[in-house]
């Protein structure tokens, strides 16, 4: 597996910041998650095939700073997939399909006191239903955090995910 596969493999937060903490990764949230929140929050879901021969980077990705830093400004081209919608509720999975057959689950944890949102992603095993843990994020609204490394079609998934996607960051 080369570098940029790996490097891609771990999550790579713009806007974001990882929580840290194995603990905190259990199936059900922490008494004081639960009751941070009730309400539910709009999230978008960015599933992009992304290659490293020259190509057409998709305009609406132009625009993500992320997508232009390390290591993904080693993709020369970059299409987005599908741009699914859904509504992230404190301590309910949502189920993104991938175009490679795997599920990406998304949980949000709580809001926080500063209106950052404490998400929870992981993809199921091939052909298999349970879960790995990937990675929990403090994110900014409107602020994307990227996970890669699902290869597919010659190339990377990348898959962004936006909560609340009509605010913008601060």
């Amino acid at each position: 597996m080369s570098l940029i596969r790996h490097l891609l493999v771990i999550a790579i937060l713009f806007g974001a910041s990882v929580s840290s903490g194995a603990s905190a990764q259990s199936n059900s949230l922490a008494r004081s998650d639960r009751a941070s929140t009730t309400s539910s929050v709009p999230a978008e879901v960015l599933v992009v095939l992304a290659k490293e021969e020259p190509g057409d980077i998709d305009p609406q990705l132009k625009k993500l700073t992320a997508l232009r830093r390390p290591p993904f400004n080693s993709f020369r081209s970059m299409k987005i997939l599908s741009r699914p919608k859904l509504k992230l509720t404190p301590g309910k999975d949502a189920l993104v399909s991938l175009p490679n057959g795997r599920r990406m689950k998304l949980t949000l944890l709580r809001v926080m006191p500063d209106g950052r949102y404490k998400v929870k992603a992981a993809i199921n095993r091939p052909n298999k239903s349970d879960y790995l843990p990937l990675l929990q994020v403090v994110a900014s609204a409107g602020d994307p955090f990227f996970v890669a490394g699902q290869t597919y079609q010659g190339g990377t998934l990348v898959v962004g995910v936006i909560v609340d996607p009509k605010k913008t960051a601060q």
